[in-house]
């Protein structure tokens, strides 16, 4: 028998208390009877209740010391313990990656069943011993947790032996340990004083792997692939949907092991995604549906046409998803569309064809907009109602500049008093921009705002969007580029849940699957909407292959096993249930 706290002791104290009460004289009421039959017991009472008296032995006083004394007793926290050693400290992983999901024949997942394992273990062993609950959601993402209620399903993917020289660590700057790591994947536990559970169960499942687009003259061919990740022989249907509308139906029977690859032309797609979903629910439900969006972010060709201009093509080299081709010549630009093209103190005679948004710095006079030559040394400063409030306060001074007669189209973005040195707009679905002063001959460089000023320039004419890419899967980090005008963007969650994120700011891709949409706005103007998927790991979480739990302890833990045993307390705890309903019992009888 080992007691955990002593503190209650201190509550003995109140047992005189109790003792008391039943020594103290009671007050009766004056009333008229009848009869003198009850006189003697009433005597007795009045001489058994006086403080100066003997005490009359009164079996609900004793029944009520007991009662109390069994309380504290409890609030000790006895423990009956067996077991060869005793640590002072518990580790528990439990794996609750994207397979954690299977469901098991009884209805509850495989990542519930890990938990009430736990809990099990955790009740088994000694209230002093301290416990360290950690949750492995893949790809060397963990995170210690305060109580094993805490741990939820996540949809990452990853190798959960790639924890264990956490836990050894861990376990080393620990007064002695024991490890119990769950999943549903196998552990090598060698050199680690613990041991692991894996846990399985067979059954029917199918996994879309993926569903991938490209448009081919109008029309979207479309191409899904399916595998049979289950132990026996799948037959169902498999549907294609623009967003909710469904387009297509399939009918499939799989053999166990066996990949299938489905092609699809559809035309008249409206909606901003596909969805490719298997209707027979299975042992792993969530990896039956797969999103692929229409619009998707690929990367921006610019073609940079300079002398020698370092700082203006350090500036383009950051913008994300974007390529640089450079020529210090118009007359080699190849004949191949560019997303922007940037002329760098040269003007072409004729302008790209197509729809390529166009960068001047230090233009001539061109069939866009006229500009006037000024010679005097001036202040330059950025436009607030255009630019973002991080570039907004850049001011800097140059040699010389160019007065620029913009068109209807064009907004300011740099001015000198009245004359305007930079601007921007869009005309018939194609960008033009303008900065009318040579970099060389001014100190922009040298502020802290140009950056800021560039990548925002850059990025509203390559126009690469918000986000990196458009398709994630479970478990990768979605990193928000952002539009830098957004002074907050919105994300919503396929649950609908919103928030706020900035520009730069990263986002787990854990916890919800399904489509996500990023909204931008500033002084109630859109600036951006962009949708993006996350998708079930379904090439390496849908697996269905331990088929029983198997338990792998480490050979150092053989003789080493946590000392275990059976908390007393509920047992306490039912007497004192007992207890109470005697004395009610006796109290109904009169005693």
């Amino acid at each position: 028998m080992e007691i955990t706290s002593l503190w209650p002791l201190f509550l003995l104290s109140i047992i005189p208390i109790i003792i008391l009460l039943y020594i103290l004289k009671r007050k009766y009421r004056e009333v008229q009877f009848s009869s003198l039959m009850l006189w003697k017991e009433a005597y007795k009472n009045t001489q058994a209740n006086t403080p100066w008296e003997k005490l009359k032995v009164n079996i609900m006083m004793i029944i009520q010391i007991i009662l109390f004394l069994l309380c504290i007793f409890a609030l000790m926290k006895p423990f009956l313990n067996f077991g060869a050693v005793k640590y002072k400290n518990l580790i528990v992983v439990i794996d609750n990656t994207a397979s954690m999901s299977t469901i098991n024949e009884d209805g509850s997942s495989r990542l519930e069943e890990a938990k009430e394992i736990a809990r099990d273990y955790e009740k088994s062993i000694s209230y002093d011993v301290n416990k360290n609950i950690i949750e492995y959601c893949g790809n060397s993402n963990y995170k210690i947790k305060s109580s094993i209620d805490d741990i939820s399903q996540k949809y990452g993917s990853g190798d959960i032996e790639e924890i264990v020289p956490y836990v050894k660590s861990l376990g080393e700057g620990l007064d002695g340990y024991e490890a119990l790591i769950i999943s549903d994947k196998s552990v090598n536990v060698q050199g680690m004083n613990g041991k692991s559970i894996s846990l399985g169960n067979s059954g029917e499942n199918a996994a879309v792997l993926n569903v991938s687009h490209k448009d081919i003259e109008g029309k979207i061919a479309v191409i899904a692939t399916i595998a049979n990740k289950g132990n026996t022989e799948y037959s169902g249907d498999f549907s294609i949907y623009d967003e909710d509308e469904l387009l297509k139906v399939s009918e499939l029977n799989i053999k166990k092991g066996e990949t299938v690859t489905l092609n699809y032309t559809l035309d008249g797609v409206k909606g901003k995604f596909i969805k490719g979903e298997l209707s027979k629910k299975d042992c792993v439900e969530k990896d039956n549906v797969y999103y692929d969006p229409i619009k998707k972010n690929e990367v921006k060709k610019i073609m940079l046409v300079t002398d020698q201009n370092i700082f203006l093509e350090k500036s383009l080299n950051n913008l994300e998803n974007t390529e640089l081709f450079k020529t210090n010549s118009i007359e080699n630009i190849s004949g191949d569309e560019y997303d922007l093209y940037v002329f760098d103190n040269v003007t072409p005679q004729v302008l790209p064809s197509g729809k390529g948004n166009i960068l001047f710095i230090n233009p001539e006079s061109n069939e866009l907009f006229n500009v006037q030559d000024i010679d005097d040394a001036k202040r330059i400063f950025g436009e607030e109602d255009v630019l973002s409030k991080y570039a907004s306060n850049l001011e800097f001074v140059v040699s010389k500049y160019k007065n620029i007669s913009i068109p209807y189209y064009g907004k300011a973005i740099l001015k000198s008093g009245d004359d305007i040195v930079g601007f921007i707009g869009e005309n018939e679905g194609k960008k033009i921009a303008a900065i009318g002063f040579d970099i060389h001959n001014s100190d922009i460089a040298l502020k802290k705002e140009f950056p800021i000023f560039m990548y925002e320039l850059g990025n509203k004419l390559v126009q690469s969007g918000a986000i990196y890419k458009n398709t994630y899967i479970g478990g990768e980090t979605i990193e928000i580029k952002g539009v830098s005008e957004n002074e907050g963007m919105k994300l919503v969650f396929p649950s609908g849940k919103t928030e706020t994120v900035l520009a730069a700011s990263k986002v787990d891709s854990l916890n919800e699957l399904g489509v996500y949409k990023l909204k931008g706005n500033k002084n109630d103007e859109k600036l951006l909407e962009e949708d993006f998927v996350v998708n079930f790991p379904s090439n390496t979480e849908s697996n269905i292959e331990v088929e029983n739990l198997v338990e792998n302890s480490s050979d150092s833990f053989e003789n080493n096993i946590l000392k275990k045993g059976i908390s007393v307390v509920p047992f306490i705890l039912l007497l004192v249930l007992i207890g109470l309903i005697t004395e009610y019992i006796l109290y109904l009888k009169g005693n």
